[in-house]
């Protein structure tokens, strides 16, 4: 595996299958930044490159900065505005933030690249099997899913056999990495053992399952009965099929309330929808009245958002009927920008208000148990996005 270009070409803005209308019509897209942020990194099925490129030659970029940092979409969307050969716009103040921010994450995601490499060569030297999970996982398949990789990835994470898991972190404690985590952070009975790291300080996350919810019996036997060979840096390695990635950028994201719905998360799904590997829908769709999601009604209107991103073709139970998608996507990300322009992207009060708004926007009742200022305060959130969405009408 060798990393890919800062802005490579990727998935086309050629048609597709996908119905319009689904979430919204490309033609629809409005004038609004956050509008065209949307409509510039949706992954096909969208405006051709010389409509995106019009519109970005006038619009008005200033109140997007905090967008992308918050929504953590610098490297997707520099991607796509060098595809779409925008110049105009790459070259403006504002696309010099956005590269420099962009070759920001793809340096730290050449570190994450070279630790997940020094991991493999250990765990081939113990004869360990293993499957890469999450960002090293879509790192490790861009063949087919080109922007898998459009992402800040932070660590390395594995799944291993429970019976071997500790093996393994004992032979890195062997090779000179320490425990990543202070103690009283450590959990009890996780699904991944302590972290650990090296000199380069990226955390190693041994896996025994994807789930507190999934015995890990059944996480090797999903992750692994499917998953495809691949070489990374000389070594034979396994990445899951789509329809693991899918499910695990599903329930990833819903366990990371209130962010389930940033760009950066939906973009787990919107690549695996836009790529050229099948999804076996039925054994998703199967899972979703399961322990692992816990909010069927999110974890819909998840999938119907990234198969808008992607441009992509999802079945009637994620498309179909009045389903949890009853606002305008668009609108939902106007908010976002609205709260951005007086509150930093980390505050806990631009959270609380952005993730609230969104939710109403999608039909989704409140994420109350995601957050420590209680009910009121997300009342409050809600009736704010209903002020703001009356005086902007």
């Amino acid at each position: 595996m060798t990393a890919p270009a800062l802005h490579a070409g990727g998935a086309s803005v050629a048609d597709s299958n996908a119905p319009r209308g689904a979430v919204g019509d490309p033609e629809s897209i409005g004038a609004h930044p956050a509008d065209l942020l949307l409509g510039t990194l949706r992954l096909r099925d969208g405006l051709p490159p010389a409509q995106l490129r019009g519109r970005w030659a006038s619009a008005a970029t200033s109140g997007l900065r905090r967008l992308v940092e918050s929504e953590g979409c610098s490297l997707w969307l520099h991607r796509r505005l060098h595809q779409i050969a925008a110049r105009d716009v790459l070259e403006s103040d504002f696309g010099f933030w956005l590269g420099r921010r962009a070759r920001d994450e793809a340096a730290r995601n050449l570190l994450v690249d070279a630790q997940v490499g020094a991991v493999l060569h250990d765990f081939a030297f113990e004869e360990i099997p293993h499957v890469l999970l999450k960002g090293a996982a879509r790192r490790a398949s861009v063949d087919l899913f080109p922007f898998a990789d459009a992402r800040a990835t932070r660590d390395v994470d594995v799944l291993l056999p429970a019976s071997r898991a500790w093996e393994a972190w004992h032979a890195l404690r062997r090779r000179g990495y320490e425990i990543a985590s202070r103690p009283d952070r450590i959990k009890q009975d996780h699904f991944h053992l302590p972290a650990l790291w090296d000199r380069c300080r990226v955390a190693v996350e041994i896996h025994t399952s994807t789930s507190m919810a999934v015995p890990s019996e059944e996480a090797w036997r999903r992750i692994n009965g499917g998953a495809r060979e691949v070489v990374w840096d000389g070594v034979q390695t396994r990445v899951p099929a789509a329809t693991e990635l899918l499910w695990h950028g599903l329930s990833h994201s819903l366990d990371q309330l209130p962010d389930a719905f940033r760009l950066r998360l939906l973009l787990d799904g919107a690549a695996v929808l836009a790529g050229s590997a099948a999804v076996a829908w039925p054994a998703l769709l199967a899972r979703l009245d399961g322990p692992e999601v816990g909010d069927r009604a999110s974890a819909v209107a998840w999938l119907r958002t990234a198969a808008w991103l992607a441009g992509a073709q999802a079945p009637a139970e994620v498309t179909a009927g009045p389903g949890p998608i009853a606002g305008d996507l668009g609108r939902a990300w106007r908010w976002r920008c609205a709260v951005l322009r007086p509150f930093p992207p980390h505050a806990r009060v631009a959270k609380l208000l952005t993730s609230e708004g969104t939710r109403r926007e999608l039909g989704l009742g409140p994420a109350a148990t995601a957050y420590r200022l209680g009910h009121v305060a997300v009342a409050a959130a809600r009736a704010a996005h209903l002020v703001w969405r009356a005086v902007s009408r």
